[in-house]
């Protein structure tokens, strides 16, 4: 591991050891759940980045929800020629990520502190990576399809879903115990993916070990080709 070269953030909400450093990471969720995560979307990440380049000299990558842009440096450290991050800053992680990538060396990167719900007005890229924010928004299925339009090759799709109920008709807006946000299930989350007809390369599901709560402790992610 190389020296801390992010030591001057203090802890930080991803854990930046594929990138050679040994960071200080906040305590509580963000250790447990950044790994569930990571068991699928470095994977497919790499898998879309590298069909990719079998035809493509130039990829580009952006990540919704990006918090403190971690998934678009690593989609550069990947092989994405150029990264972008997406985020209203709501929790403060976004005011980090380009110094971080600065810190880090990450070039190519460009971070736009905006709303999601304004993702229409976005460049299309070849990698749309909209990862932990559906759940936040009161209208995620619109979101997803917006995401969706911009994605010229791939859409990777990461979101919390209810473990507390298992209809496929579930749908819930404000989430549980919220005044904002919203809530699917599992079931409920895949019949509305399947409904589109769109190309599933791979789906997955696991658990985020950091959230307690069953409303939360769901996690779904979609590998999709266009």
């Amino acid at each position: 591991m190389k020296e801390n070269v992010l030591s001057q953030f203090g802890p930080l909400y991803h854990n930046y050891s594929l990138f050679g450093v040994h960071n200080e990471q906040l305590p509580g969720i963000f250790k447990l759940n950044q790994q569930a995560k990571e068991e699928f979307l470095i994977p497919y990440i790499t898998r879309a980045v590298n069909i990719l380049k079998e035809t493509n000299m130039l990829i580009s990558f952006m990540e919704l929800f990006c918090a403190d842009g971690y998934y678009a440096m690593v989609a550069r450290q990947l092989g994405a020629t150029i990264a972008y991050g997406v985020d209203n800053n709501r929790d403060g992680f976004f005011a980090k990520a380009s110094q971080i990538a600065s810190a880090l060396g990450v070039d190519n990167i460009h971070f736009f502190e905006k709303d999601v719900q304004d993702i229409g007005t976005f460049k299309p890229v070849d990698i749309v990576a909209n990862l932990g924010g559906l759940y936040h928004v009161s209208n995620p299925e619109q979101i997803l399809v917006e995401s969706y339009a911009v994605a010229k090759s791939f859409l990777i799709v990461q979101s919390v879903v209810s473990m507390e109920n298992n209809s496929e008709d579930y749908f819930e807006a404000p989430a549980p115990g919220w005044s904002w946000g919203s809530r699917y299930s599992r079931e409920s989350f895949h019949k509305m993916i399947l409904a589109k007809n769109w190309n599933i390369l791979d789906y997955n599901f696991n658990e985020l070990p950091g959230n307690i709560n069953k409303v939360s402790m769901g996690s779904v992610y979609y590998l999709i080709k266009k």
